[in-house]
């Protein structure tokens, strides 16, 4: 799929607070943004965009006239000389402009920008791009300094357009978005986490023209907090289009709803040049030999194509919507998410499987179909199973080590849009796995080695926790594949250390992840006066994980749910008899929970630890929850086993 970059610059028109502001003497601008901005390096004077509408032809365009006017504070703003706009076959750039905004007595003296160097820009991860990246800095920049930048760009498509966030990396006083359009136009919008922003929104018919209008004022800068969500997450923003216009002296229905959306998608794939090729037909036919089961065959397909296509993401105009022909990936053996898809889809066409293209957004969006069906919902294709009458497989080859009937970890919870036949579409939901499926198992047993202790011990893996490692040991070589297991089986100190290991099942999806290891730990076990003190938690997960609500703002994401149980069985030493064995606790909770249980058997101590997260994002409103059971299970980790040295 396409990638946006969602620079949510200013645009348009100078507002009358605009106006006010150019009336203001330097001294006087900057003396009161220090006072109302206390610590921030800058603020947004003017953050806008000023949108028109325009029937050209057989088509609905946009002209949006971008507008941003930075003041800067202090003299650490420099890190704010360097900016850039995007550009692409979606929003073409027609004309930009910059200028600083010099201090100059009672007024400001114009230095223009006047280099400004154009080149296309690949992300990370992404082998092709046809984004234009136009880079430029502001000069002479010092306090109450102010960088102003317009610039003009051309969406040929109104189809894809981007969504107005009102706030942005420092402050804004005043945020607006406005929209021009004929009568016949009608325009919708959507606005996302704006419970506490006061979004001021108006329509005005002017002869035959429509004016809509959202704004914002005095928007604080975004709260940046540790393993938080994507922006769009929390961050004020609105989501707009063009439902429908008359075009060519017809009224055209272009985003009213699911439908429309999948129209647009279903054009892509009619667009596909569609080749016939053999040897595809045969490598079909090769794999499904001897498979009793349409399940088998469908597995093994999917595993085909995770196996023998790399992917690589691609993005140029309309590719980055329109897969290639599934013969041409299969011969050049590499794709992007919807070249694989399509691939997939046609090897279970071969095989006489009927499946579904599909077009879903990961869980870097936070959209669902209901609230906003546009392209800005969606960034990711795949293709959907459907075993029975609604029992839905989603298949991910991209995700390379996923298991066959597990989605990739990034859709969980999505909504999907399944192409039945090309007509009709069907909205679905993707699962969330439940924390049972993604489990951590290790069992070890202990014996006493001085003041250290001696392990034999198997960690196993299953569901998303697999698959996080098996990628992490995909490539590793003879020197780092022995420092990645310590670190990824360390426990007890930092005087840990693995004396030998072996790994299975690294490539069977459908089995759990092995390791059988030995291990060491030095100066772990404390003896005094004929006792020995042993802590069988030699592993804390969520140890102090304490959330403090008066910082933190943001909710907390988490990849996926799982479980984490541990057996640890400590041999007693030959002359030692248990003096004290740890209380059981546990505490059930909807979001952390643990079970910590200890028992005698022979001359064996046992502990039996279970610990679960279960959410993908943790709401401040569950930060008190959170805190208190890690209170407790902070508690429950300090316990000791006490052994006593028997009496002669």
């Amino acid at each position: 799929m396409h990638t946006f970059h969602y620079r949510y610059l200013l645009v348009g028109l100078l507002s009358a607070f605009s106006f006010t502001a150019r009336a203001q003497q330097p001294s006087q601008l900057l003396a009161q943004a220090l006072q109302q901005y206390p610590g921030e390096k800058a603020v947004y004077l003017d953050y806008r965009q000023d949108l028109t509408v325009e029937i050209v032809g057989d088509s609905v365009q946009v002209l949006a006239r971008h507008h941003y006017d930075m003041l800067h504070l202090d003299a650490q703003t420099s890190m704010y000389a360097d900016d850039r706009v995007y550009s692409s076959l979606f929003n073409r750039l027609q004309k930009v402009e910059a200028r600083t905004l010099v201090p100059n007595g009672r007024d400001y003296r114009a230095v223009k920008v006047t280099d400004f160097k154009s080149k296309f820009e690949t992300q990370p991860g992404i082998f092709y791009d046809d984004t234009r990246v136009t880079t430029f800095s502001f000069p002479v920049l010092t306090p109450g300094a102010r960088t102003v930048t317009d610039y003009t760009v051309r969406h040929p498509d109104s189809r894809f357009l981007q969504p107005f966030f009102f706030s942005s990396y420092v402050p804004v006083r005043h945020a607006e978005l406005t929209i021009t359009a004929p009568a016949g136009v009608k325009v919708e919008g959507k606005l996302f986490n704006t419970d506490q922003v006061k979004v001021q929104f108006s329509k005005q018919q002017k002869g035959n023209t429509v004016v809509y209008r959202w704004a914002a004022d005095n928007l604080p800068t975004p709260p940046r907090d540790d393993n938080g969500p994507e922006s769009s997450y929390y961050r004020p923003h609105l989501m707009y289009y063009i439902e429908e216009a008359p075009v060519a002296g017809q009224q055209r229905k272009l985003l009213s709803g699911v439908p429309e959306l999948f129209s647009l998608y279903s054009s892509f794939i009619t667009r596909i040049d569609r080749k016939n090729n053999p040897a595809l037909k045969h490598t079909v036919d090769s794999l499904v030999v001897g498979a009793k089961t349409e399940e088998e065959r469908v597995r093994r397909i999917f595993y085909w194509v995770q196996d023998n296509v790399r992917y690589i993401a691609f993005e140029n105009g309309l590719r980055g919507f329109i897969p290639h022909d599934a013969g041409l990936v299969y011969g050049r053996r590499y794709g992007d998410c919807k070249d694989m898809a399509n691939l997939t889809h046609d090897m279970l066409q071969l095989a006489g499987i009927k499946s579904y293209l599909t077009w879903i957004g990961t869980r870097d969006l936070p959209y669902r179909y209901s609230d906003v069906a546009t392209p800005g919902v969606d960034n990711h294709m795949i293709t959907t199973y459907e075993a029975r009458p609604g029992q839905y497989v989603f298949l991910d080859a991209t995700s390379q080590h996923t298991p066959f009937g597990m989605p990739s970890s990034m859709i969980q919870g999505k909504e999907a849009l399944l192409s039945i036949d090309g007509k009709t579409s069907k909205v679905v939901s993707v699962p969330v796995i439940p924390k049972e499926q993604n489990s951590i198992a290790d069992v070890s047993t202990l014996t006493l080695d001085g003041t250290g202790l001696r392990g034999k011990g198997q960690l196993t893996m299953s569901g998303y926790p697999k698959i996080m490692q098996s990628y992490a040991l995909d490539g590793l070589d003879e020197t780092n594949e022995p420092r990645y297991l310590k670190k990824l089986l360390e426990r007890g100190n930092n005087k840990f250390f693995v004396d030998r290991y072996t790994i299975r099942n690294r490539e069977e999806r459908d089995k759990p992840l092995a390791i059988d290891y030995e291990y060491h730990v030095q100066d772990y076990v404390q003896k005094l006066d004929g006792e020995i003190y042993v802590n069988l938690n030699l592993e804390q997960p969520y140890a102090n994980d304490r959330i403090d609500p008066a910082k933190r703002r943001l909710p907390r994401y988490n990849e996926f749910n799982h479980t984490t149980h541990s057996r640890t069985e400590l041999e007693i030493p030959a002359g030692y008899e248990v003096e004290y064995l740890p209380a059981n606790a546990a505490v059930q909770d909807p979001v952390l929970g643990f079970t910590i249980r200890y028992e005698r058997a022979g001359n064996k101590i046992v502990q039996d630890k279970e610990v679960y997260i279960n959410y993908l994002l943790l709401q401040p409103t569950q930060f008190a929850q959170w805190n208190a059971v890690v209170d407790k299970l902070t508690a429950a980790y300090r316990d000791v086993v006490i052994l006593k040295r028997k009496k002669a």
